[in-house]
C-alpha cells in the first residue's frame, strides 16, 4: 500500500483534528493537505536527520496551531503552548535554533517523512497504527480520553454507561476510544455521532446522551463556563500518551531525544526538573507516572547535543521476527538459574525472567532456547534474539536497544514503622545510624551525598545483608537502614509489623529486555506483549513477590490501538 494511501486510512480512523470537533480561529488558513507522496519515502533511510540539524544548526519543528494548550498561535503572532516551549526547550539544550512549521492532522505525517521537517511535537499521541510509519520517542505526557457526564447523573464509573447512549465526534479518537473501551469490550452502549463537541454538549443537557468520550484537555474547555454542571470521571476510558515523532528507524535521533527527554527529566535537591515544571505549567496537578518516562543508567549530567551522536542509520543484518518466525525458535539470553544458598528475592527474580520469555514464546507460538553467555554480546553479535533481566544503559545504545521495562526496584530508606522519619530530610535522621549493606559496593558514599544534599550529619552501620533488620530491631545498631528494595525484601516480609520503607525512591533501576539495534519491528512486539501482559493481569502476581510491602506497582506506559504487527496478533 502506497504511504499517501496508509496516511488517508490512519486518518480516517485516527485523526484528531479540532476542525471537527470546536472551531479555533489562527491568523493564517490551514496548512494545505499536502499532494500524494511520489514513493520516495519507501526506500530506507542513509543518513540521520542529525546530520542536517547538527549542519543547518537549526531545528525544524513541525506544530499545531490550533490545539490548546499544546500548541496555539497568538493574537501577536508567536507559537505558544506546552509542545512550543518543550520544543524551545529540546533546541536550547541542543544550541540550535528552533523553527516552527505549521502542520494539520491531515499532511503532519507526510511533512515528516518527505523530511520537510525533522519531528512532529504536535499532540501526537502515540497509537499503535503509526508505529509502522514513523518512529515516536518516549513519553512527555499522559492525557486520557476521558468521560463527562452530567453532575446529576450519579454516574461514577465507566461501566455505568452499561445499556446507555455515549456521544462522541466522528472522525476523532473519541469515536475510536468508544469502539475500543465499550463496543469491541462487550459493554453494551448505543454510540451517538456528532459533527462538532458543540453539538455533543447540548445532547448531554437536552438528555438525548448520557455522555461524552473525547480528549480530557477538550472537555475542561467546553465545560470552563459551567464547571458545577457536569463532571469527568477520574477514570479513563483510554489513555493517551503524548509523543515526539521522528521518521522511521532514525535511530540515532530516537536516542537523542529521548536522552534529552531524560536529562530534562532530572531533579534537582528541591525535586524539580525542567520538563516537570512544564508540566505543572501547562497541567497543573495532572499526575505523571515517572516510570512512563524512565531515566536510563549513565544519563550523565551534561546536555547531550546532536553533535554527540552518529549520522549513519545502521541497520540489522537480520531483522528478528523472520528468523523466528521461520525456525520457530526463541534464543533468549540472561535468564541464568540462581545456586540454592543465594537470597530468595534472586530466586524470584528469576522466576519472574523466565515466566515472562514464556510468555512471549507462548503469545508468539514458538519454542525457547536458552543460551549462557554475555546477554550484550549475544544479542550484539545475532547469536540471541534478546535477553532479559537488563538495566537499559546509555553506555550500550551503541551494541543494542532496549524493550519498555517491566520491573523497578531501587534504593529506599527502612525505618521502624512508628518512626517519624520519612527521608533524609528528616530532622529526626540528624546524628543517627544509618546500616549499609556489606556487599552492597558504594551503598555508604551514595547515603552520605544524600545525607549532605540536605545538610544532615549521619554515622554509618555495615552489616550482612540478612543481619540488616536485627541492626534495628535487636542489636539497635542503626535507626535506619539504605539499601536496593530488593535487598530489603527479606527484612520487610520478616517484619512487615516493625519495619517499612518510606515513600521517596532515593534510585529508580529499571529491568527491560535488550533486543538488536534498529529492528523496530521486533522492539515493538516486546513492547506490544508486555503491555498485554499487563493489561491481562499477568505481570502483576509475578512482580508481587519483587514488590515491597505497601509500595505501588510501577506504572509503565501503555500505547492504545491495534494489537498486531509484523503480522503477529497480541491477544
Amino acid at each position: 500500500m502506497k504511504i499517501w494511501a496508509y496516511c488517508l486510512l490512519v486518518v480516517c480512523l485516527s485523526s484528531t483534528s479540532l476542525s471537527a470537533q470546536e472551531a479555533v480561529p489562527t491568523l493564517v488558513p490551514p496548512t494545505p493537505i499536502a499532494a500524494p507522496a511520489t514513493g520516495e519515502n519507501d526506500a530506507l533511510l542513509t543518513e540521520s536527520t542529525i546530520a542536517r540539524i547538527a549542519n543547518s544548526r537549526v531545528l525544524r519543528v513541525g506544530i499545531l496551531f490550533n490545539e490548546p494548550p499544546f500548541g496555539e498561535l497568538t493574537i501577536r503572532g508567536d507559537v505558544a503552548g506546552f509542545d512550543a516551549d518543550l520544543a524551545r526547550l529540546i533546541a536550547e539544550t541542543w544550541d540550535v535554533e528552533v523553527n516552527f512549521v505549521q502542520v494539520t492532522r491531515q499532511n503532519d505525517l507526510v511533512l515528516l517523512q518527505r523530511g520537510e521537517v525533522d519531528m512532529l511535537i504536535a499532540a501526537q499521541v502515540r497509537r499503535r497504527e503509526l508505529d509502522t510509519m514513523v518512529e515516536f520517542s518516549q513519553s512527555y505526557v499522559i492525557g486520557k480520553q476521558a468521560l463527562m457526564v452530567r453532575a446529576d447523573s450519579g454516574i461514577e464509573r465507566v461501566v455505568n454507561l452499561s445499556g446507555r447512549r455515549v456521544g462522541y465526534v466522528m472522525g476523532t479518537e473519541g469515536e475510536i476510544a468508544v469502539q475500543e473501551a465499550f463496543v469491541a469490550a462487550g459493554l453494551p452502549i448505543t454510540p451517538q455521532p456528532y459533527l462538532t463537541l458543540d453539538k455533543a454538549y447540548v445532547a448531554l443537557f437536552s438528555g438525548e446522551i448520557d455522555g461524552i468520550v473525547t480528549r480530557e484537555d477538550h472537555l475542561l474547555r467546553i465545560a470552563a463556563n459551567q464547571p458545577d454542571a457536569t463532571k469527568i470521571l477520574d477514570e479513563p476510558v483510554a489513555p493517551e500518551p503524548y509523543a515526539i515523532a521522528m521518521q522511521r528507524q532514525d535511530i540515532h535521533l530516537r536516542n537523542l531525544v529521548n536522552r534529552t527527554l531524560q536529562f530534562l527529566s532530572i531533579e534537582d535537591s528541591a525535586r524539580r526538573s525542567k520538563l516537570g515544571d512544564l508540566r505543572e505549567k501547562y497541567f497543573p496537578g495532572r499526575p505523571f507516572p515517572s516510570d512512563a518516562l524512565p531515566l536510563w543508567n549513565n544519563i550523565g549530567t551534561e546536555a547531550p547535543k546532536p553533535e554527540q551522536f552518529s549520522t549513519d542509520v545502521p541497520y540489522p543484518q537480520q531483522y528478528a521476527v523472520p528468523r523466528i518466525k521461520e525456525t520457530g525458535v526463541l534464543r533468549v539470553a540472561g535468564v541464568a538459574q540462581p545456586q540454592p544458598e543465594e537470597a530468595a528475592w534472586r530466586q524470584a527474580l528469576f522466576t519472574l525472567n523466565r515466566s515472562i520469555v514464556e510468555r512471549l514464546a507462548q503469545q508468539w507460538g514458538v519454542r525457547v532456547e536458552y543460551i549462557a553467555g554475555d546477554p550484550f554480546l549475544l544479542v550484539e553479535s545475532g547469536q540471541a534474539d534478546l535477553a532479559i533481566g537488563i538495566e537499559p544503559d546509555w553506555n550500550a545504545v551503541g551494541r543494542v536497544d532496549f524493550t519498555q521495562p517491566y520491573m523497578l526496584h531501587g534504593e529506599r530508606l527502612m525505618v521502624r514503622k512508628n518512626s517519624t522519619i520519612d527521608g533524609f530530610g528528616s530532622r529526626e535522621l540528624i546524628n543517627r545510624w544509618i546500616a549499609v549493606i556489606n556487599t552492597d559496593d558504594g551503598a555508604q558514599e551514595r547515603a552520605q551525598a544524600w545525607a549532605d544534599s540536605v545538610n544532615v550529619r549521619v554515622q554509618f552501620y555495615v552489616a550482612d545483608e540478612a543481619e540488616i533488620a536485627s541492626s534495628i530491631l535487636v542489636e539497635n545498631n542503626a535507626d535506619v537502614a539504605y539499601a536496593d528494595s530488593l535487598k530489603l525484601l527479606p527484612a520487610l516480609i520478616e517484619n512487615g509489623d516493625k519495619l517499612v520503607l518510606t515513600e521517596r525512591w532515593y534510585s529508580r533501576n529499571y529491568l527491560a529486555l535488550a533486543v538488536p539495534r534498529n529492528d523496530q519491528d521486533f522492539r515493538l512486539l516486546v513492547d506490544y506483549t508486555l503491555q498485554a501482559m499487563a493489561e491481562a493481569g499477568e505481570l502483576l502476581p509475578l512482580l508481587q513477590p519483587l514488590t515491597p510491602p505497601g509500595s505501588e506497582p510501577p506504572q509503565f506506559d501503555t500505547y492504545p490501538g491495534q494489537r498486531e504487527i509484523a503480522g503477529i496478533l497480541i491477544n
